[in-house]
């Protein structure tokens, strides 16, 4: 009896898994289709052409959608905007990702309609949500990237100004290394541009870099803006002044390598409990409940 019953328990897993991934994969397909082909559209091959700036499907579909939506979507737009400073998302809106979400959804409630099992639900549930979680893996991975790279941009600018090279000079050079870090500070670029404001700050007046930065969220990056606009400031003593800048954040850098390492151990112990031991207690353990429950 518990091996009919492990064997049905494993066969609806295999099931929701392969109906899970059929929809995940016949909604990607939909997904490319109905993104624009812009060879197509540069040859001029394609069936229909789109006019530069007009949205795509994709874009208006997930519009009409977001217009219903009970929360707000400003945690997810800059989701994405950290996604793509890092190289990812390239192109994508957050209208394509409700749209996707919703495709996805849409297509998973097919499965539980033909498995008539409460726990098939949990098909369309997860599938609605997979988009948004990966938007926000990728976020939060470009985050821990750019935090990262803060003491190889800082030894950057300490070189390049320790050769005579004016902060602003030696920050347009930092904005070409690759990463989500000097995406943001391509972005202070542009805005300083745009907007007529100078890089760094003057007087009382912040500075385009200090203000992306303070606007990206995160302590590391905010006390890194600061730091630049005081050594900017200093005049002569500015590559000096960069170059503790860069002696420092180098030193707190290794220091936090070292507390992870310290705690990787029992990281790794949680892990394997996770994902290890808990899945074999739990196929050993579900049969004796299941009689036990039948006992009673």
């Amino acid at each position: 009896m518990n091996l009919e019953l492990f064997a049905d328990m494993g066969l609806k897993l295999v099931i929701v898994l392969a109906a899970g991934y059929a929809a995940f994969a016949f909604a990607k397909v939909i997904m490319v289709a109905l993104q624009p082909n812009p060879v197509a559209e540069y040859l001029g091959t394609g069936k229909k052409q789109r006019r530069p700036g007009q949205p795509s499907v994709g874009d208006r579909m997930g519009a009409m959608i977001a217009q219903r939506l009970p929360f707000s979507l400003g945690v997810w737009k800059t989701n994405l905007l950290w996604a793509q400073r890092g190289g990812e998302y390239a192109g994508r809106t957050i209208e394509q990702i409700i749209f996707q979400s919703a495709l996805f959804g849409g297509l998973g409630v097919i499965y539980p309609l033909l498995v008539s099992a409460p726990a098939a639900w949990l098909v369309p549930a997860i599938l609605t949500a997979l988009p948004f979680m990966r938007l926000r893996s990728a976020a939060q991975n470009m985050r821990i990237r750019a935090e990262q790279s803060v003491p190889e941009m800082a030894s950057l600018i300490a070189a390049e100004t320790a050769a005579g090279v004016s902060p602003e000079e030696a920050l347009m050079q930092a904005s070409k290394l690759p990463g989500p870090l000097a995406g943001l500070v391509r972005e202070a670029i542009a805005r300083s541009a745009y907007l007529g404001i100078p890089a760094f700050g003057h007087a009382d007046r912040k500075g385009a870099l200090r203000t992306a930065f303070e606007e990206s969220g995160i302590p590391a990056l905010r006390a890194f803006g600061v730091q630049l606009d005081v050594a900017a400031s200093r005049g002569v003593e500015v590559s000096q002044r960069m170059s503790e800048i860069s002696s420092s954040l180098a030193a707190e850098y290794r220091q936090r390598l070292l507390r992870k390492t310290e705690k990787l151990d029992t990281s790794m112990t949680v892990a394997v409990a996770m994902f290890y031991f808990a899945p074999m207690m739990g196929l050993i353990l579900l049969p004796l409940l299941y009689e036990a429950m039948n006992a009673i």
